[in-house]
Formats: structure tokens, C-alpha cells, sequence
């Protein structure tokens, strides 16, 4: 089974040499390590060019689901497995991954549990994110944690730019509303930074958000209706 790492990066330059040895410290090395530099500003991209082992990719700023989706296309592999350029996946992620994979052909994608860790620059905890959530392993199904086949984004289509930070969520819906069979492990096999400016953090309670998620909500619904 190829495997390809895709990792959207934005002005990623605090964290992202991190994210990246992570990917390497796996016990399943990925075939190949895709890197979607997404406009960055900053050094992003002359950090990631030092890593022989990354094939970087440049595009005009354009969103995180957009660099993700450059990043599928741009893959060889028939699964692809994402992580963001803040987080740091744990030394067996992607082995128990694709064990589920490769151990049942009817699975179209893997998630996994995570644990929230708060970023060691951080003096106090950001506003809006909820403390208690750096106590336990979270459920966890957002992009930063799945391990999908690549005949699945070919069902499903790519991730909806114009959804983000909504933008896993609804594919989950959609993958959900076709019919994909998915496991998730409770073994939480991604460390998730907590730092001042995460996206879904920012974006928690704003109008915007909930509008997100009701279109979201209502094209599901209108999908299921289709099929009965």
C-alpha cells in the first residue's frame, strides 16, 4: 500500500519543522511527503525546501481545504494521509492506520482520537478553547487525523474551500451520506497544538461558523432525501 503525507502549509514557520519530524519519526515512513505551500509569507517555504525527503508544491494563497486538494492531486499514492503544519502525529500513527485499512477492503477511511497539548510559548491557555479539553484524549475526526483511500476522494470529490474551517466536517457528511464505511480509533495517535492562532479556534461562535454549518446540515439532509 503507497502511502502519500499531504501537509498544507500558511505561514507556518514556528511550527512546521516540528509537524515535519514527526512525519519522519514514524515507524511506517509514508512512500512520499507532499508539502502545499499556500502563499506563505514568512520562511515556510525555505524551511520546508531543506528536507530532501518533501516534493514542494507553491500555490497563491488560497486556503487550507484548497492546499490540501493541490496536495491530493499532486499525490501518487492511493492513500492519502493529512496533517497540519501545527500538529505532530505519534510514532505509530500511520502504522495503526493503514493496519485497519489493509486489514478490511470495505474501510474507504481512518480517524483517530487526539490530545490537545497546549504549545510550550503559550503563558496562559487562548480564549475560547476550553481547558478541559488538554485533560483527556477528544474524538477525533477532523483532517489533521484521517487516512483516506484515494478511490474515496474519487467517490466523494475534493474538500469545499468555500466551507473552511467547516470544510472536514463537510466531507465527512458527504463521505457519510455516500454510503463510506469508516473506523475511528480511540487510541489517540495525534498530538494537536493549542497556540494562539489556531483556525478553528478563532473561528468558534462567530455567525459565519453556524452559517457554515447549516448549509452544511441542510445539503446533507437534501442528499438523504434524494436516496429514499
Amino acid at each position: 500500500m503507497n502511502v502519500s503525507a499531504v501537509m498544507p502549509v500558511c505561514n507556518g514557520e514556528r511550527y512546521v519543522a516540528e509537524a515535519v519530524a514527526s512525519v519522519f519519526a514514524q515507524s511506517r515512513v509514508p512512500d512520499e511527503f507532499i508539502a502545499v505551500d499556500d502563499g506563505s509569507t514568512d520562511s515556510s517555504a525555505a524551511i520546508l525546501a531543506r528536507y530532501p525527503g518533501i516534493r514542494l508544491v507553491s500555490q497563491a494563497n488560497a486556503g487550507c481545504a484548497s492546499a490540501r486538494n493541490r496536495g491530493v492531486a499532486a499525490a501518487t499514492g492511493d492513500v492519502i494521509a493529512f496533517i497540519d503544519q501545527d500538529d505532530l502525529w505519534t510514532p505509530e500513527h500511520l502504522a495503526r492506520m493503514l493496519a485497519v485499512l489493509e486489514g478490511d477492503a470495505r474501510v474507504a477511511f481512518v480517524a483517530s482520537a487526539l490530545c490537545n497539548f497546549l504549545s510550550p510559548e503559550m503563558t496562559s491557555i487562548p480564549a475560547g478553547f476550553d481547558p478541559r479539553l488538554l485533560q483527556y484524549p477528544q474524538h477525533g475526526m477532523g483532517t489533521n487525523t484521517l487516512v483516506v483511500r484515494r478511490s474515496t476522494f474519487e467517490r466523494v470529490g475534493p474538500f469545499d474551500s468555500t466551507m473552511v474551517p467547516l470544510d472536514d466536517s463537510e466531507w465527512l457528511l458527504r463521505a457519510i451520506d455516500a454510503g463510506m464505511h469508516f473506523v475511528h480509533l480511540d487510541e489517540p495517535l495525534l498530538r494537536r497544538r493549542i497556540h494562539a492562532s489556531n483556525q478553528s479556534n478563532l473561528a468558534r461562535d462567530t455567525p459565519r461558523l453556524a452559517s457554515l454549518m447549516a448549509r452544511a446540515l441542510h445539503a446533507s439532509l437534501q442528499r438523504r432525501r434524494a436516496v429514499q
